[in-house]
């Protein structure tokens, strides 16, 4: 394993992708930067792996995972840890507009195809915004990293996951 890239490694984050492409980039990135990974392959596996963490700093999300949608994932994760960050994977060449817009506004998008330092540069500041467990900044605008911020969705719900 190489020494840390960054100063805000030793982080819990959970990646959900069903590209083992996407994943292994994703997965080996956040690992040579010194984070502890836990991976989902599908939705609901990624909800209850990241609430059944004693610590969940990050989920790494796909715009599908597993028959249940990265939107649904989002709701369902935010209905338990209102703060927890989350980064969006949107698929290459895929149409998703109406789903951009539906995103919270505090979760930035990522679009694929990405470079293991433009997934370093779309993590770093969902990290050091110490956010986890904590209250985050209020009114925060989503980040696109290819694009526009877009508005605040609906209320959470849609996967019937609760914590317990």
């Amino acid at each position: 394993m190489n020494p840390p890239r960054s100063g805000f490694a030793g982080r819990v984050i959970v990646v959900a992708d069903e590209d083992r492409a996407v994943a292994g980039l994703v997965i080996e990135t956040l690992l040579d930067d010194g984070h502890a990974v836990f991976q989902a392959y599908d939705g609901l596996s990624a909800v209850e792996l990241a609430l059944g963490l004693k610590v969940c700093d990050l989920v790494i999300s796909n715009t599908r995972v597993g028959g249940v949608a990265g939107l649904e994932l989002i709701h369902e994760l935010r209905g338990e840890l209102p703060d927890l960050p989350i980064l969006y994977l949107a698929n290459h060449g895929r149409s998703w507009t109406g789903l951009e817009r539906q995103l919270p506004a505090d979760v930035p998008v990522l679009r694929e195809p990405f470079t293991a330092e433009d997934l370093r540069a779309a993590v770093h500041p969902l990290l050091t915004a110490g956010r986890g467990s904590q209250p985050g900044p209020s009114g925060a605008r989503r980040q696109d990293i290819a694009g526009s911020p877009g508005p605040v969705s609906p209320p959470p719900g849609h996967l019937r996951h609760k914590r317990p």
